[in-house]
Order: structure tokens, then sequence, then C-alpha cells
């Protein structure tokens, strides 16, 4: 428990780990944020759905949330979070 708290405190804040995305990991983040699946995150961006499925493991990755339960909710979470 100590060390998921000591995790939580040393992250930075969301908004700076938004802005470490490139600009097409930050549009799939907003789609997922959404509740959008891969398919229809890949269909609104007119991308195939294994690019999305890429794009979401580097923003996963970039997020600090490759060890985490459920990564899609927690990073919606950090997108409403760090939204100005």
């Amino acid at each position: 428990v100590a060390a998921v708290v000591r995790r939580a405190l040393a992250a930075p804040p969301a908004a700076r780990r938004i802005a470490a995305l490139s600009p097409r990991e930050h549009e799939v983040l907003a789609l997922l944020a959404q509740g959008r699946s891969n398919a229809e995150i890949a269909a609104a961006l007119v991308l195939s759905e294994r690019t999305i499925e890429s794009h979401v493991r580097s923003v996963y990755g970039k997020l600090g949330l490759d060890d985490t339960a459920n990564r899609r909710v927690a990073a919606a979470r950090i997108w409403h979070d760090g939204r100005p």
C-alpha cells in the first residue's frame, strides 16, 4: 500500500502527463476518454484498429499506466483531470 501511495504522490500532474503525448496520441486519448472502443476510434480517425492499438499502448506508457489494473479508465481520468 505504501508503494502505491508513494507512486501516486510522485506522479506528475495530469496536464504535464498529457503534454508528453504526440498530437495523434492526444486525439486517441480524447476519443478513448469519451468511452469509444478501439474500433470506433479507428473509424473516427480513418486508421486501422492495429494502428490504434499501437497508439493506445504508447499513450499508456507515456502516462505511466503500464502496470495499472484498468488502464483505459485510468487514462480517461487523467484526460479529464488534465484538461483546462
